[in-house]
């Protein structure tokens, strides 16, 4: 089926619409095989017995908002360092995200997994400051500068801030303290020209991030992976940090980037697992296709597919969504708060355009963006504000789309 559009894991058949173009293309790359990556993953371990044996070493890794095969690839590393380290731990880059209870790290992870390692999230509370990095203070998890040697596993996608995600961006961020994410979050910094999607070139956000991890001075090591549309893996570079992100990079930017002059009356952006969990996560699509080069026409409309529910929500999400619930918010307002920059972004796009999200789970209303129950409803409200003639553009996945 080539004409859908992703919410959550369900692909959705949008072949009925009139005057649609569909914006992405397939990778002709083959998949990676589990085999492939855990022999490569061996090799690494036994050509750098320096690095690792009869040390004590961290593997950090994203949460499960990072679709990074973790049950594919952590049994792998978990096996080949404990025949060699002295000391294995893993831990999980919360940054200001939600911990996870046991049931949510049992089904991220697998339970016997989490029951045959260390596994640690990360906690903001214990952060020690290591100095600055111009501006900005810097706090990162004390239990950092107890290892020898940190490993960290990653997800190469387009970030609205960091260009790329994936790298050490899980160690100067995913176990920073609130005093360092907050002021790398700060309205004022994100603002900057070069702070933006899918860049890394003169990136404050990534030059912070660089600067940040030489602080620790301990030798980091990465496995960056990259997804194709339907979530398998079609490239991965293994080694020192640095390196093998700017490796992924190059891959993920070819791969994702995808030529249109076009600017739409409406467009339709997929938002799939699991990042369609969440309001939080699901709204950074409406920056995605406003960012670069607007593929939308000013007073447009913008509707993301997702699904979302309503668990319990880390401080950063509550704060997102009380912002975006208050409809007398003064202009000079002041962005300060975990999330609330997030909640600046979305005020930011729908100054611009109509937002909308399509989901079955319909949140509290809020003065920024509509809620549609299902795509029936949402197309109604088109027809009724753009007509029968608008032009509409698709995005099956707005997380693996770059406009070129």
């Amino acid at each position: 089926m080539n004409n859908f559009i992703f919410s959550g894991k369900r692909k959705i058949n949008l072949k009925s619409l009139k005057n649609t173009r569909f914006l992405y293309k397939l990778t002709k790359k083959p998949h990676i095989t589990p085999a492939t990556i855990r022999d490569s993953l061996k090799e690494f371990f036994q050509e750098n017995p320096k690095v690792f044996s009869d040390k004590k070493i961290c593997v950090v890794i994203p949460d499960n908002t990072r679709d990074f095969h973790p049950k594919l690839i952590l049994p792998s590393i978990s096996a080949y360092l404990k025949k060699t380290c002295k000391e294995l731990d893993f831990f999980i880059a919360l940054g200001l995200h939600k911990k996870l209870s046991k049931i949510e790290l049992e089904s991220f992870l697998g339970k016997k997994f989490t029951r045959a390692n260390n596994i640690t999230q990360h906690c903001l509370e214990n952060t020690k400051s290591i100095g600055r990095i111009g501006r900005i203070p810097l706090y990162l998890n004390s239990r950092l500068f107890s290892y020898d040697a940190i490993f960290t596993v990653g997800i190469v996608e387009p970030h609205l801030y960091a260009g790329f995600s994936g790298g050490i961006k899980c160690i100067g961020i995913g176990l920073a303290g609130k005093k360092t994410i907050l002021t790398t979050h700060a309205v004022k910094f994100l603002s900057r020209s070069r702070v933006r999607v899918s860049n890394i070139d003169s990136n404050p956000f990534q030059e912070f991030l660089q600067k940040a991890v030489k602080k620790t001075k301990l030798p980091i090591y990465s496995l960056n992976i990259v997804n194709d549309i339907n979530k398998q893996i079609v490239f991965y570079s293994l080694g020192k940090a640095r390196k093998s992100f700017l490796t992924t990079v190059k891959f993920a930017k070819e791969l994702f980037s995808y030529k249109t002059k076009e600017r739409f009356d409406i467009l339709f952006v997929g938002c799939d697992f699991p990042k369609d969990k969440n309001l939080y996560q699901a709204s950074r699509l409406f920056n995605y296709v406003l960012d670069k080069r607007p593929l939308v026409k000013k007073g447009g409309a913008i509707f993301v597919f997702a699904n979302l529910d309503s668990k319990k929500k880390s401080k950063a999400e509550s704060n997102f969504e009380e912002i975006l619930h208050r409809r007398g918010l003064s202009s000079s307002y002041k962005f300060k708060k975990a999330g609330e920059h997030r909640a600046f972004k979305v005020i930011e796009a729908s100054k611009y355009a109509n937002l909308g999200i399509i989901t079955p789970n319909k949140p509290i209303k809020n003065f920024c963006i509509q809620f549609f129950k299902n795509f029936t409803d949402a197309k109604r409200y088109c027809r009724q504000v753009y007509g029968d003639s608008a032009r509409i553009g698709i995005i099956p996945s707005g997380f693996s789309f770059i406009p070129k």
